[in-house]
């Protein structure tokens, strides 16, 4: 295929040899036919698109926000067309929080390995790949390129801020333990779909015959507290959302450190646990895009009514087995939305809402609200708390 430059002589030597032909100047046309023979020449050069294995080595695909990751691109050994009069070219396409962009590669052969590094500036998903390689006429007239290989995630995960402890009474200590463990034992919780790992002596051969489908046991551990993390995903934009992130990261940090249970919800639907860590927790915030935050209440104004995606969250909430301590983090929570969620305390010992912002809420009994300007300064606020030390 031609390129842009060689389009641009293609357009340039057609035009040349018309204007040769019209008004009979035999350079003008030479000239131009000269052009056109030299882009088509380049495009026989090229010949087809080549094709190339392409194995890209990353070394951790979860890295915390300001982190460097060093990618290795290997490029195999062209498997078609001809390599002779022809450079290669090549460049990564690189997807982060802030757009789509294309690197270019030192890859002049192939075989080749380039190695580069990418600095995760910020919460969110770098997507890296497809590979765009081909060959290029020595004049770049005409290039075959093609995208090679997949596309590797990495999750940036939001900054941490170390918090001394969680509610209920529970202490992050050195050794990674919690304090004043309650009485209780395994409680059978409901049926769910079979995943790989699961143990088999926990499947339900009735209920799998009935569905299809292998279904295994699900039990809860009554004798761990239990800390529900409920992340609002409204905020004016990805950096108020970010700190929102990085609160509700905090939270979960210190809750696995102390060995809790703990659950992440998202006002957006998406959820997870911490049986296997925080890992899949974390990789929920570093995917978690702002929603819209909805009417925004003026001075001397009525309150909004509490948002939908809340109050459903809210009563989701109340399906779960019942918990010791739910802790909302917020940056667009409104009076409203403070109500609905304090209505929690009848079947959860303790609520919290962390609220990022300046913005002062009617309090709500029953109900502990932390506000704060930024992620680091919820955790001093949190730290000032004496209720859970």
């Amino acid at each position: 295929m031609p390129t842009r430059r060689g389009l641009l002589v293609a357009a340039a030597g057609a035009a040349l040899l018309g204007a040769g032909f019209l008004f009979g100047y035999r350079e003008l046309a030479l000239l131009g036919a000269l052009a056109l023979v030299a882009v088509v020449i380049a495009i026989a050069m090229v010949g087809r698109p080549a094709r190339f294995e392409v194995r890209r080595r990353i070394p951790v695909d979860r890295v915390a926000e300001g982190d460097t990751v060093t990618v290795t691109v290997e490029l195999g050994a062209e498997t078609a067309g001809r390599t002779a009069r022809r450079r290669l070219v090549a460049a990564e396409w690189i997807s982060d929080p802030d757009g789509r962009s294309r690197l270019p590669l030192a890859l002049r052969a192939a075989p080749a390995q380039a190695v580069y590094e990418l600095v995760a500036q910020r919460r969110g998903v770098l997507d890296i790949g497809p590979l765009e390689a081909g060959r290029v006429d020595s004049l770049g007239l005409a290039a075959t390129i093609r995208r090679h290989g997949a596309t590797d995630r990495v999750w940036v995960h939001p900054p941490v801020h170390r918090l001394r402890g969680v509610p209920g009474g529970a202490i992050s200590d050195p050794d990674g333990h919690r304090e004043a463990v309650q009485a209780g034992g395994l409680t059978f919780h409901g049926l769910r779909e079979h995943v790989l790992g699961d143990d088999l002596r926990q499947i339900h051969w009735r209920s799998s015959a009935r569905h299809g489908r292998l279904m295994v046991r699900e039990y809860v551990d009554t004798s761990r507290p239990r800390v529900v993390v409920l992340v609002d995903q409204r905020a004016a934009g990805r950096d108020e959302l970010d700190h929102v992130a990085s609160a509700a990261a905090s939270v979960l940090a210190v809750a696995v450190r102390s060995g809790l249970g703990c659950e992440l919800h998202l006002t957006g639907g998406r959820s997870g646990d911490g049986r296997s860590g925080s890992s899949a927790m974390l990789d929920l915030l570093a995917e978690m895009t702002p929603t819209d935050p909805g009417q925004v209440t003026e001075e001397g104004a009525a309150d909004p009514p509490a948002h939908p995606d809340l109050v459903r969250s809210c009563r989701l909430l109340r399906l779960r087995p019942i918990g010791d301590v739910v802790i909302l983090i917020s940056a667009a929570a409104s009076t409203a939305d403070l109500t609905v969620f304090g209505e929690l305390r009848d079947c959860y010992a303790g609520l919290v809402a962390g609220l990022i912002g300046d913005t002062i809420r009617a309090g709500v009994p029953g109900l502990l609200v932390l506000t704060a300007a930024s992620a680091e300064e919820l955790a001093a606020r949190w730290d000032e708390v004496t209720t859970w030390r």
